[in-house]
Order: C-alpha cells, then structure tokens, then sequence
C-alpha cells in the first residue's frame, strides 16, 4: 500500500488556494499525523484522497492509481476515509447494517465476517441491532470508525476520531488501532490529539495555509519544539518532559 502526492495544488472555485505544493509519501505499515491550525487544509486532503474533490495541480497516486482518474467507486476499495461529523456518513437503519455496507458493496467474499470484527474491535456488539442515531454522539463515531476498517482497505485515514470522546470510547479505539497495526494497515490521521496518536505514529506533517511547512519521524518531534509552535502544535506534556531529562541527563 502507498500513497504518493507531488506537487498538489487545490482551490475552490471561489477564494484562495487551500492546498499549495503538497507533496507527502506513505507505506505500507506507516502511519502518517497530519496536523496544524483549523483552516489549514487538512480536511480537504482527506477528501482528495479518496476522489470526492480533485486536484487543481499535482498528482496523487493511491497503489499506482491516479485520483483524478481513477472511479471513487474503485478508490474506496484501496483507502477507506472517516469525517469529524458522524452525521455525514451514516444512512442505514441499524448499526450492523450500516457497518455491514461497506465490505459488502465492495464484493468482499467475507463481508460478514468483517463486519463482526468491526463491531468487536469497536465495542459495538451490543449495539448491532440498533438505529445509529440512538447512539450516543461518541458511539455513533466509533461506528464511522469501524465501518471504515470492515472494508478490509489497506489504508484507513481518519479525520479528527478521537474528537468529543471520553477515556473509554479512546482506549477502544487505541486497543483497535493497534490490532489493525499488527494486520500491516497504513493510517493517515489529521488530529489535534498528538497525546493520544503521537506513539502510533511513524511521521508527522505539520500543514500551515495549505502547505507542508515541516515533515519529520515521529521521533524526531521533540527537538523540534519550538519550531512546532510557531504553527500552532504543542507537544503532549510527557514528550516534553521526557525531553527535558535526556537534557539533563547529558549536562
């Protein structure tokens, strides 16, 4: 699995240039954080990774396919992407249901095999028989999720998951991701949540009005951080503590 963006452009027909010479690389394995302010882009790329809007410049490949040519209905078989609000994603009328859609609109042989992993990897079993909007908002974000990964795509890329969620619903996802980690999945995460995604991650893009304004491994944030707030990210209070006593370790 691999995506490949070199040089991409994207403006809305009205207003400037939302991305400008955006160009990134993912493997299979790797899990990629996008981050930086609201209004940066970030969102937007999801959308162009997985077909609904098109680059105004610049290519973006998904395992050798060309987004701006290739058919969203083949492009979902390849990346699987989630949006912040639950609300416009969900349609069926109940949780299994609307899990089970994916995988089997993709033709997958085991269609229900994986819906049943996806309600378990996402603690929704017991919610399988319900209407998703008598979910809870958390719960109905986690169904987004496991949706997502019952369509057994080698890239899974999430926008904003663990927003709004409480301890629990966050462990669940953790301990999911994690599972879905071993089984070789890529992710390309946008978040402001670098507490929570930080020590899954394998590189970080920070995005600043639509371009990449640094990109480095995961590891190498936290000497990096004064330059990560001039963009507006903070590192989590334990990276930079541990920072701190390397310092002092070495003095």
């Amino acid at each position: 699995m691999s995506i490949s963006a070199k040089g991409v452009d994207f403006s809305y027909q009205t207003g400037s240039p939302v991305l400008q010479d955006f160009t990134m690389d993912l493997r299979r394995g790797e899990c990629i954080l996008m981050v930086g302010r609201n209004g940066a882009g970030k969102s937007t790329f999801l959308k162009l990774l997985n077909g609904i809007l098109k680059p105004t410049k610049g290519e973006i490949y998904i395992n050798g396919r060309n987004t701006a040519t290739t058919p969203t209905s083949e492009l979902a078989g390849h990346v699987a992407v989630t949006f912040q609000n639950p609300g416009d994603q969900i349609f069926s009328p109940t949780v299994r249901k609307e899990i089970l859609f994916g995988p089997r609109n993709l033709r997958r042989e085991n269609a229900e095999e994986l819906t049943d992993r996806a309600l378990t990897l996402l603690g929704l079993v017991s919610k399988a028989s319900r209407h998703p909007y008598d979910l809870l908002p958390a719960e109905r974000k986690l169904l987004t999720i496991a949706s997502a990964v019952a369509m057994d795509t080698p890239l899974l890329a999430f926008d904003e998951p663990t927003g709004g969620l409480s301890q629990y619903e966050r462990e669940i996802i953790s301990n999911g991701l994690r599972q879905l980690k071993t089984d070789g999945r890529s992710f390309f995460i946008v978040t402001h949540d670098l507490d929570f995604f930080l020590p899954l991650a394998t590189q970080v893009l920070v995005l600043s009005s639509g371009r990449v304004a640094y990109s480095a491994p995961a590891a190498e944030l936290v000497r990096n951080a004064h330059l990560l707030r001039k963009y507006g990210v903070t590192l989590p209070l334990t990276t930079r503590l541990l920072r701190l006593l390397e310092i002092d370790s070495k003095s």
